[in-house]
């Protein structure tokens, strides 16, 4: 059977994740690309920690979504510039940091879509 987007899953969402995802969307929108990375992982870990929303998602969709490489790269990269540890020339040691950060966003954003559509969908 195919699921069907839930198109407002932003209804689904706890205050706290809605407070998180306007400022998610006023990030992005301004180019302040670390912080829309920092936060569209906040938004998944909230919602993966609210039970009661978790009582309206199926166990199998997280675990899928927790199993994906998208996933597992947007903590790492998350961690990564919460927790650098060494100086480098550049952002991650890159030349042009402003479009890594802008390319790991873009990435960022579209995990946390991914996310919505996995976890919210329609049956």
């Amino acid at each position: 059977m195919t699921k069907k987007i839930n198109e407002d899953y932003t209804k689904h969402l706890n205050s706290h994740a809605k407070l998180l995802f306007d400022e998610y969307n006023i990030a992005f929108k301004n180019k302040m690309w670390a912080t829309a990375i920092i936060l569209s992982l906040t938004i998944i870990d909230n919602i993966l920690s609210d039970t009661d929303t978790l009582d309206h998602i199926d166990g199998l969709d997280i675990n899928y979504f927790k199993g994906s490489k998208d996933f597992h790269w947007l903590r790492i990269r998350r961690n990564n510039i919460l927790h650098f540890e060494k100086p480098l020339e550049g952002f991650f040691g890159n030349k042009d940091s402003k479009k890594i950060l802008e390319l790991d966003a873009i990435r960022a954003d579209t995990t946390l879509k991914k996310f919505f559509y996995t976890v919210f969908r329609k049956p």
